[in-house]
């Protein structure tokens, strides 16, 4: 049988597209501008490339610009031309300046934003060179087309990201002046050499996919799918015409209306690629409101999505759905509630990962540059259990109505199972010795046993107390602090001071804003901690609106999970 199928691929709007700009002709006349972002050793590295490239042009100039922001919870604009507060001053040193070097990337959503801001002086009529660790050039060059300057020229230096070392003398002694060295007659070329016909031409956008993506069986279109990287390994649903009208009367909303634009690719989420997403996933007309509200907390601007997919690091979505929508889904809050056996769950989680990949543009080994990948990257999806939970439910700890139905989303990257004995003393120690703290703003998304939270809360902690005690309590030695990261990185935290005195402990997380706890799961002594999640912004919680057929659709649609669990029971 032969299906029609719809492309999954968001459009995005016209892109002005530039060629760079001549070279300089010759170094020894010329003021090189020095241009860096967030991380300490950066400038470190620029200042070696200049001190090196004035041995061999003794009369050339050199000018500095750091531009300290970085995208976490305390700056909000990682990227210099969207900063109304440092760009003119950044143009005005732009004017004293013929040639310009950006360094150095050397981790994922590092090298996105560092190229984002290396094309700024390019399109400003500066001819730059972005030095990179060459494993990231494909996401460098991703980003240069995302900012209309696809010939950005780069330069490999061979320096990893040596943020977290302790002690960066080695490295500015030995390490950083030998792998400059390798890389200094690149440089040069990448400054000094004539540009080709091919920079020099304007270049042309890649056209948006056409609306049907091919006619083909259902091998043909999987086939075709993946290989485009519009689908994971796994199979899908043809997305066809029928498919997706028929998801489309779980909204509203009309088809062409344009939800978010979600970045990188900046791709336009309308209501009719959330559907046609939902449908290769498996999804129901049920589900799309669940879709819409996903895609508005995906864009949401406490949340930088692009950090998470493109990160080296390895993040996964985690979504937990509350309120009334909960029951008509269909979606498990009990025994092996993370388990892939509830359509809603898994379908919706699916949805989400191949809306990030079609509409966000994220291609594994392109954007997604993370070093092992993640398990949890298709998406997680559960309830939570509101009706056992002795606290408000999430959605209103998060300050929505408890009438309300809602999706939160944050993104973890590690997974840890704890089970206690029934003492509050060693259950809190335990807590706090193991809830896991990674990165500069740490975060933790918590899912708790409705016995451990019972039993907490007749112990008087509130889902606030029992945050506010984990973020006061959860606490490490102060050696195992790289205070220098956080503070040459600009990571220093806003509100807590940064320990001065080794032998104290500090706390693991510096606020109480990435740490969530949600109610779900058998009966049982235990909790999972989720770790990771706040560097970069989150958790988000985005109220989920449905239609007026609403009671409608639940009717023709009530979930075959429940079906099966009922027929079995």
């Amino acid at each position: 049988m032969e299906y029609e199928a719809l492309s999954p691929r968001a459009d995005v709007d016209p892109i002005k597209q530039i060629p760079i700009s001549p070279r300089v002709v010759d170094l020894s006349q010329a003021t090189i501008g020095l241009f860096s972002s967030h991380k300490g050793h950066w400038p470190l590295i620029l200042e070696e490339i200049g001190k090196q490239i004035a041995a061999r042009y003794p009369a050339a100039k050199f000018s500095r610009f750091q531009y300290t922001k970085d995208l976490n919870a305390y700056n909000r604009v990682a990227e210099l031309a969207k900063d109304p507060e440092m760009l003119p001053e950044f143009e005005e040193w732009l004017k004293g300046i013929d040639t310009v070097i950006v360094g150095n990337g050397d981790a994922g959503s590092c090298t996105l934003y560092l190229t984002y801001n290396a094309t700024l002086p390019e399109r400003l009529g500066k001819p730059t060179v972005l030095t990179l660790r060459q494993e990231f050039n494909q996401v460098a060059q991703r980003a240069a087309q995302l900012r209309g300057v696809p010939a950005l020229r780069r330069a490999n230096v061979d320096i990893w990201d040596i943020s977290q070392e302790p002690d960066l003398k080695r490295f500015v002694d030995e390490v950083i002046p030998e792998r400059v060295a390798a890389a200094l007659d690149d440089i040069i070329a990448a400054l000094t050499d004539p540009l080709t016909p091919e920079e020099a031409a304007v270049p042309v956008q890649e056209p948006n996919t056409p609306r049907v993506a091919m006619k083909g069986s259902l091998e043909d279109i999987y086939s075709s799918f993946v290989a485009k990287g519009w689908s994971y390994g796994m199979p899908i649903m043809p997305p066809t015409e029928e498919a997706v009208t028929e998801m489309l009367t779980g909204t509203d909303l009309p088809r062409d209306h344009v939800v978010a634009e979600i970045p990188p690719m900046m791709g336009k989420a309308t209501v009719e690629k959330i559907a046609i997403n939902g449908v290769m996933a498996g999804c129901l007309p049920i589900h799309m409101p669940v879709l819409i509200a996903g895609v508005e907390a995906l864009v949401d601007p406490g949340f930088w999505v692009e950090a998470y997919t493109c990160s080296i690091a390895s993040w996964a979505p985690f979504m937990v759905i509350n309120g009334p929508v909960r029951k008509d889904l269909g979606l498990d809050t009990g025994r092996n509630v993370l388990s892939p056996y509830r359509r809603g769950s898994v379908a919706i989680a699916h949805a989400v990962g191949l809306m990030i990949m079609n509409i966000g543009g994220v291609k594994g080994g392109r954007e997604d540059m993370g070093i092992f990948g993640h398990e949890g990257r298709f998406g997680i999806c559960i309830a939570e259990n509101e009706e056992e939970s002795p606290w408000e439910p999430l959605h209103v700890y998060y300050g929505l109505d408890k009438k309300d139905s809602a999706i939160t989303l944050s993104w973890p990257n590690t997974r840890h199972l704890l089970m206690f004995p029934e003492e509050l003393g060693a259950i809190l120690r335990i807590m706090c010795d193991n809830i896991p703290a990674f990165g500069f703003d740490p975060g933790c998304t918590t899912v708790m046993s409705p016995q451990l939270a019972q039993f907490l809360h007749a112990h008087g902690f509130t889902r606030k107390a029992l945050v506010d005690y984990l973020a006061e309590y959860a606490r490490i030695p102060t050696p195992q602090l790289n205070v220098r990261w956080l503070r040459e990185n600009f990571h220093e935290p806003k509100d807590v001071p940064l320990p001065m005195d080794a032998t104290r402990s500090t706390r693991k997380f510096w606020s109480t804003l990435h740490l969530p706890i949600v109610v779900a799961g058998e009966n049982y002594p235990a909790l999972l901690f989720y770790g990771g999640g706040g560097d970069h912004g989150g958790p988000v919680t985005a109220k989920i609106r449905l239609p007026g057929n609403w009671d409608e659709l639940v009717e023709r649609y009530g979930d075959c999970a429940v079906q099966w669990r009922q027929e079995t029971s």
